[in-house]
């Protein structure tokens, strides 16, 4: 084949998005025409997309340089750099790219990918989910477009087209392409099965293994904790009450920070450990080597992929690598260990929809720390905006978690129930009003939809108490959500599914003890939430039942829960101590 052949070959692979093949037909001209600047360029222009690929953005800006200084007209390598200053954090400097390269192809599916992407990060979610789903239609192959389009569409509420979009979605999904992120995936209707392809085909494209550390004695057994949330979120409210009860004459605790704000949480969660290693500006190569220094004895992971690290556990920092609490679902990767779980949330029976073995805790998966907010004090209905009579249903979780089957029951009981509202928290203005016009498609009057603006933690679990029932997501339950409206003195009611993101609320419920507000379908969620708004003795019996549960609830007994999963870390080591294969197990807890 002469140079020409495999030059346009070359072209035709990185067009295709085979990276890895492109670059190799770069480098093969290369080699019989070492001053051929198309084929440098290109090369240059694959290693970046490669690097931007893998999680290494600043590398991918300094391959894309190299390549624009060959070729000042090369549109790809233009665009790589784009989607690398977007991964950065540098949206202005990625959509002067874009725009230059979108004035010479107004069609260009990568660089309006990007575009949109930048778009939605700098507060235009509108416009970028535009740009998102034009890119979908012109090229649905590329990496994680479907995905992408469809999640930050459902971001605001805008359903139009959603059942052939799921779909298109998810036959990409049953082929094994890297058709979405792993997390995008969750909150649509899927399967366990496709949930675990979608996480091993994001895990396969994103992150090589490699890297075994050797097992060290333990005196104290030394657990490294990675986030990227280590800041005023979710995570890091749901975990600092564990962090502070840890036992320090068995353990100690190293925290990775991979991301985040260094606030307040942040500092207040550094005195809860031996240290904290801020490492945001740190490769994946570094922060591994960094973990391997520390000779942890079990890494655990906080994120998995609800940020972009898999890499790290894929370099396998630690003899034990644990998947726990902020991703619902299996990382699908054999580097991970164990998943921790519960009997709700993860019963034994479902071992085949995880790449980890399954370690049950006795209650509740979830730590709490909400008994650190003492006494609410709600605020008037008036002042919340509310109606002074009338029932309240509501609802606190997230716009994306919304979808429209769910919404219809929402709105069939607002029609059966006179005088009432349903009381959202308002994520954006375009959710606000995406909905409103959806409740009006249903005849229901727009203003009977309230929303409620974000608050400070205390003042928002004080709120709950407003409401009369707060009605859950399917297939995405609330998480952190739920155990803030039950510590609120709320009751959830919940549809649990078969895979983790839809089971979260029901242990929850069960680990404070109101299984009866779990049901297993729509019918039945929306049958026994028309019943409790019907019957305020019944829904006065529960809230009495949940105000007692608060002070002797497993799900808010901070102390035991710490004993319970540090038993479990302690099983853990014990059996790879023992040269033991790591195996599913239950934590048994004691007096």
């Amino acid at each position: 084949m002469d140079i020409a052949a495999i030059l346009d070959e070359a072209i035709d692979l990185e067009e295709q998005g085979r990276l890895k093949e492109a670059l190799l037909r770069f480098e093969q001209v290369l080699t019989k025409d070492p001053r051929n600047t198309v084929a440098r360029a290109g090369a240059l222009g694959a290693r970046a997309a490669l690097a931007c690929d893998a999680g290494r953005p600043a590398e991918a800006v300094t391959l894309a340089n190299e390549a624009l200084a060959s070729s000042t007209y090369d549109l790809r390598a233009q665009t790589v750099r784009a989607r690398a200053y977007a991964d950065l954090g540098r949206y202005h400097d990625a959509l002067a790219d874009v725009l230059k390269v979108l004035s010479f192809a107004p069609e260009f599916p990568e660089a309006l990918a990007t575009r949109g992407t930048c778009f939605i990060a700098l507060g235009e979610t509108e416009t970028g989910v535009s740009d998102l789903e034009a890119a979908a239609r012109l090229k649905p192959d590329i990496k994680f477009i479907l995905g992408r389009a469809l999640h930050y569409a459902m971001q605001i509420c805008r359903w139009d087209g959603f059942d052939g979009r799921l779909k298109a979605l998810l036959e990409a999904v049953e082929a094994g392409q890297p058709a979405t992120r792993p997390f995008w995936l969750l909150s649509l209707p899927s399967t366990p099965a496709q949930q675990r392809k979608a996480a091993a085909a994001y895990f396969n494209d994103a992150a090589q293994q490699s890297g075994s550390p050797a097992s060290k004695p333990a005196e104290k057994i030394r657990i490294g904790y990675f986030s990227a949330d280590f800041c005023a979120h979710a995570t890091a409210h749901l975990m600092a009450g564990m962090l502070e009860a840890h036992d320090r004459s068995r353990f100690e605790i190293v925290g990775f920070a991979v991301g985040g704000k260094r606030d307040f949480m942040r500092a207040q969660l550094k005195t809860s450990m031996e240290r904290m290693i801020e490492c945001e500006d740190r490769t994946e190569d570094e922060i591994a080597d960094l973990a391997r220094a520390e000779g942890l004895h079990i890494a655990v992971d906080l994120n998995v992929y609800t940020n972009r690290q898999p890499g790290v556990f894929a370099r396998r920092v630690a003899p034990l690598q644990v998947n726990y609490l902020g991703y619902p679902g299996t990382a699908a990767a054999s580097c991970y260990d164990y998943v921790i779980g519960d009997p709700v949330l993860t019963p034994f029976e479902h071992r085949a929809h995880f790449g980890e073995r399954i370690v049950q805790l006795p209650h509740c998966y979830q730590p709490n720390a909400l008994p650190r907010y003492g006494k609410l004090h709600p605020p008037s209905r008036k002042d919340l905006g509310l109606p002074q009579s009338g029932f309240v249903f509501c609802c606190f979780n997230d716009g994306f978690k919304i979808l429209p089957d769910v919404f219809d029951v929402w709105m069939r009981l607002l029609g059966a129930v006179e005088g009432s509202v349903f009381w959202l928290l308002e994520n954006n203005a375009a959710a606000a009003r995406n909905l409103r016009a959806e409740a009006a498609k249903r005849g229901i009057a727009p203003e009977r939809l309230v929303f409620a603006k974000r608050v400070p933690i205390a003042a928002h679990l004080a709120r709950h108490g407003a409401a009369d029932l707060f009605l859950d997501t399917f297939p995405y339950n609330a998480h952190t959500t739920a155990s803030d409206a039950l510590w609120g003195g709320l009751p959830i009611l919940t549809c649990a599914g078969e895979t983790f993101a839809s089971r979260v609320a029901a242990s929850a419920l069960t680990a404070v003890g109101l299984p009866e507000l779990i049901t297993g379908s729509l019918a039945d969620y929306e049958a026994r939430a028309l019943g409790l708004a019907r019957d305020p003795a019944a829904l006065a019996a529960l809230k009495d039942r949940l105000r007692q549960a608060r002070a002797t609830a497993p799900l808010f007994d901070t102390l035991r829960y710490t004993r319970n999963i540090e038993r479990a870390f302690e099983t853990m080591w014990a059996r790879h101590a023992g040269g033991l294969a790591p195996r599913e197990f239950a934590v048994t807890e004691t007096p």
